[in-house]
């Protein structure tokens, strides 16, 4: 057989995969991170087994599922789980003890208890991020499952509750043990991510700032994913931070940074069609300008965190915030002042920022530095999650009410589980969809252990072994972006299905009905999921666009308005989840929708500028700027009234600047006035042409 048709060299003389095997390179090719993060928790789910089948608890599998829903690549991810998961356990357990205490051999009012129980933990875990999320389903699905287990002998609930905190603990201690045993330099490798991250987002600013500089068509799209790049590393932010110890502050100046990059990208969003205008001006001053922004852009996309480079980039930007103020204050004409005070108003974001870049890896002596960049909460979300979860349990209730099954109780409990899991998930379709192909291939697993393998072992070396084995594939797989939520069905579920212990093994009889309950409980998850209240995309997009829209009013009004950080962390975070929903969806014609929002945050921006300008002092702007709000609030900034007074009260301080040319201030309002009128009067067009 001719071997150089199936393995070809490629161009950089690596070698190309045969066909139809490139999709199983995390197993015959793992990368060494892969290999070390399989290595790991195969050893500690094995020590784990061993100390439970020692301490002779009666499911000893449990402690080895614990430590694969703890695991996780980065070890700051694995120690912020870890934590939650204990305190989501202890108060499920809780929560379990008292179901059962108020309502024993009285199934109807049990399960609806139950169900309200996962809904409010689920309504609750939709307002929390990363594994503070987490740790609410879980005491939703850990009271299910207890109370499930004890429902049959309510007077032992209270050790059938301890007996699962006895796992989880035993679990966490494990792999945090191995954890510690396989980690090196743990703070200097997150100090190196973290400063990763930051260089990242500011070679992708100087990127976004060129095209904004060169109008390019499609710079609103990539602003939107600018905002999806955020919010991703905004959420990521928090696990070096915990590597590097609560002492360190470098997490909150990362966070700090995001914020000032945010508002410095809204800003230019706003001022983006008049830049046009005055970049086409014929003045010196103004082409000279461009160019020295297109030379920060290529500063920018190439910029180190490093002491020397850093201090070079912010002389420079420095530089240019003095330059724009001085341009600003002597410029030849009204739309070339106005551009400069934006401009330098940009330029003072921009070294806000790299004084916090620079504090991550060079704190400031006793540094007490807090910051907490806002997210979206959407209550009409978390009661959908909430209502989803209760619905399910009620049907797995129903079925084994209606049918005596023997394998019902363990239905309703898996049942729990996934549909905890995934109530948070933006879009749990997709998630629940891998999750059942990860319990199939679990039940495949399981099948050949229990039925094939275990029967011939005779000690615990042995069922190491060959359990290893089985195990290490599933940490490889949890390593590649392909298979890890089928990998993460796999490592909770499988260990489940084995049912070790030590006088006894699982038969035929009871393994197939345990595997038919548990993926016919993930089976009924996945429908529940895209049968009630469904996910929608365009849908979602819509509501988000209205919820806006609405709120841009409400900031003109509320007497103590958000600040401009909380405002820009809330419109990014939205504007990130519109990104993915169209990503995940393969929706081509999202992008107007992305546009408008982004354009409705630079509005918000500037209502809160100007509300910021009007507190300053009292004087004859002051009282323009208050009689436009109310005028804002009974018209909507974004209408064709609303434009309209926007327009009329510039007129007013256009008259009042010229007067008093180069005044800071009146500038500073007229350029969130010509924010606001500009970016409504594209918003409305957008929306006329059909824009959604």
């Amino acid at each position: 057989m001719d071997l150089s048709r199936l393995i070809m060299p490629n161009p950089v003389g690596r070698l190309r995969w045969p066909i139809g095997v490139d999709w199983l390179r995390w197993l015959v090719c793992p990368t060494p991170q892969a290999m070390g993060f399989a290595l790991r928790n195969t050893a500690a789910s094995l020590i784990a087994l061993a100390i439970a089948l020692w301490m002779e608890l009666d499911s000893p599998q449990w402690a080895v599922a614990t430590v694969w829903s703890v695991a996780q690549v980065r070890r700051g991810e694995s120690m912020s789980k870890a934590r939650w998961r204990i305190v989501g356990t202890l108060v499920g357990a809780v929560a379990a003890v008292v179901f059962i205490g108020a309502f024993p051999q009285q199934s109807w009012l049990f399960f609806p208890a139950v169900a309200t129980w996962i809904g409010l933990c689920s309504f609750l875990a939709t307002f929390c991020l990363n594994f503070r999320s987490y740790a609410f389903v879980l005491s939703g699905y850990t009271c299910s499952i207890i109370a499930v287990a004890a429902a049959s002998e309510p007077d032992n609930v209270f050790f059938i509750a301890m007996s699962r905190a006895s796992y989880i603990v035993l679990g966490v201690v494990c792999e945090a043990a191995m954890g510690v045993l396989f980690t090196f330099n743990l703070a200097t490798r997150a100090q190196a991510t973290m400063v990763g991250q930051v260089e990242d987002v500011l070679h992708r600013l100087g990127g976004l700032l060129r095209e904004i500089v060169l109008h390019e068509r499609d710079t609103l799209v990539h602003a939107g994913e600018f905002s999806d790049m955020l919010v991703s590393v905004h959420q990521g932010l928090e696990f070096p931070a915990i590597e590097m110890g609560r002492q360190v502050h470098a997490g909150d100046h990362a966070r700090a940074v995001l914020a000032e990059v945010s508002i410095l990208v809204t800003r230019l969003v706003g001022l983006s069609g008049g830049t046009e205008r005055a970049m086409l001006a014929d003045d010196a001053a103004l082409a000279d300008t461009r160019g020295q922004l297109l030379h920060l852009c290529d500063r920018l996309a190439t910029c180190r965190l490093e002491s020397g480079a850093l201090d070079d980039l912010y002389a420079q930007v420095t530089h240019l915030h003095a330059l724009f103020e001085q341009r600003a204050a002597r410029g030849a004409h009204e739309m070339a002042r106005v551009t400069h005070g934006v401009l330098a108003a940009t330029m003072e974001d921009l070294q806000t920022a790299l004084d916090h870049a620079h504090a991550i890896f060079n704190p400031p002596a006793h540094d007490r530095f807090r910051f907490h960049l806002g997210g979206h909460r959407d209550i009409r979300l978390a009661f959908h999650n909430g209502l989803r979860g209760a619905v399910a349990i009620m049907l797995a209730a129903l079925v084994y009410e209606c049918t005596a099954w023997p394998g019902g109780m363990g239905f309703i409990a898996i049942t729990t589980l996934v549909c905890g899991l995934f109530a948070t998930r933006e879009n749990p379709v997709v998630a629940t969809t891998r999750f059942l192909s990860g319990a199939v291939w679990s039940a495949v697993a399981a099948g050949c252990l229990s039925l094939w393998l275990i029967p011939y072992l005779s000690n615990y070396e042995e069922l190491a072994f060959v359990l290893g084995l089985f195990l290490f594939v599933g940490g490889l797989a949890k390593c590649n972006r392909g298979t890890a939520g089928a990998a993460a069905a796999y490592g909770l579920l499988m260990p489940n299905l084995l049912m070790t212990g030590n006088q006894s093994r699982v038969d035929e009889i009871a393994f197939l009905n345990n595997a038919l309950h548990t993926v016919l409980a993930v089976g009924l998850s996945v429908l529940v999921f895209r049968l009630v209240l469904p996910f929608r995309a365009r849908a979602e997009r819509l509501r988000f666009g209205a919820h806006m829209r609405g709120e841009l009013r409400r900031l003109c009004l509320v007497p103590l308005p958000p600040s401009p950080q909380w405002w820009i962390g809330t419109s990014v975070d939205r504007i990130g989840r519109m990104v993915r929903h169209a990503a995940q969806a393969g929706d081509h014609t999202a992008g107007g929708g992305i546009r408008l929002m982004l354009m409705f945050s630079s509005v918000g921006l500037n209502i809160l500028l100007l509300r910021e300008l009007k507190r300053q002092r009292r004087d004859g702007a002051t009282d323009i700027i208050t009689t436009l709000l109310r005028a804002l609030v009974r018209y909507r900034p974004i209408s064709p009234r609303g434009v309209a007074v926007v327009r009329a009260a510039r007129r007013r301080l256009a008259r009042l600047e010229k007067a008093d040319p180069g005044n800071g201030r009146l500038l500073e309002v007229l350029a969130c006035l010509d924010g606001i009128a500009r970016t409504a009067t594209a918003c409305l067009s957008a929306m006329e042409a059909g824009v959604e």
